[in-house]
């Protein structure tokens, strides 16, 4: 059995990482503009599509210019302790499931967030150790760049290496980016998906279940 459980928007209502980015921004506001310019494009971009996260990479790496690995590991945890202590960033059902799912084995978290802050966010919640497929940086004296971003596609290569032949017996998530998922899973949850994403999983046939939304 394997329960598979997207991050943001379904772990945390808040996007884990852009709300390290928007704390690191704070100290640099001369970026705002070019940074707002991108997050418009990508919020405009198809889920399903690669512009999105293009998009969201080259934020992350503009924000994220000359910090160390050090600086980013400290700024990660802050960011998802402060997270999890939000007593409305998880809707307490899907907390349930994935404390269910971590105490008898079967649950993987499989996000384009960063492994490091969404291991620490995963901690702050109570299950630490759940097995994890994230996106991972390398990093520089320019600072971290995406090493594999774990979106579309990859979370299925991901899973699939960590569990070959895995079918999923119930993906929860929000987003049309998990339609590959979507497909290979038995049974699909949407947490509080938006009126785009709920169109392109009806469009592309896949049957779920709607949760808040």
């Amino acid at each position: 059995m394997t329960t598979v459980f997207d991050l943001d928007g379904v772990l945390s209502r808040a996007d884990t990482m852009a709300t390290l980015v928007f704390a690191r921004l704070r100290s640099r506001p001369w970026l705002v503009l070019p940074v707002a310019a991108l997050a418009v494009t990508a919020a405009l971009a198809p889920a399903a599509g690669s512009l999105r996260p293009r998009c969201n990479r080259v934020i992350v790496h503009v924000v994220l210019s000359g910090v160390s690995e050090a600086a980013y590991a400290r700024l990660a945890v802050r960011t998802a302790q402060g997270l999890a202590a939000r007593p409305d960033n998880v809707r307490p059902e899907v907390l349930t499931a994935l404390r269910r799912a971590w105490a008898d084995g079967s649950g993987v978290v499989t996000t384009a967030t960063e492994h490091a802050l969404a291991a620490a966010y995963l901690d702050a919640l109570g299950v630490g150790g759940m097995p994890l497929l994230a996106s991972r940086f390398r990093f520089s004296a320019r600072g971290p760049r995406f090493a594999d971003h774990n979106v579309g596609e990859r979370k299925v290569e991901t899973l699939e290496a960590m569990r070959p032949g895995a079918i999923a017996d119930t993906l929860y998530t929000d987003s049309a980016s998990d339609l590959p998922l979507a497909r290979r899973s038995r049974r699909t949850v949407l947490v509080d998906a938006g009126p785009r994403s709920t169109r392109e999983f009806s469009r592309h046939g896949i049957p779920f279940e709607a949760l808040g939304g």
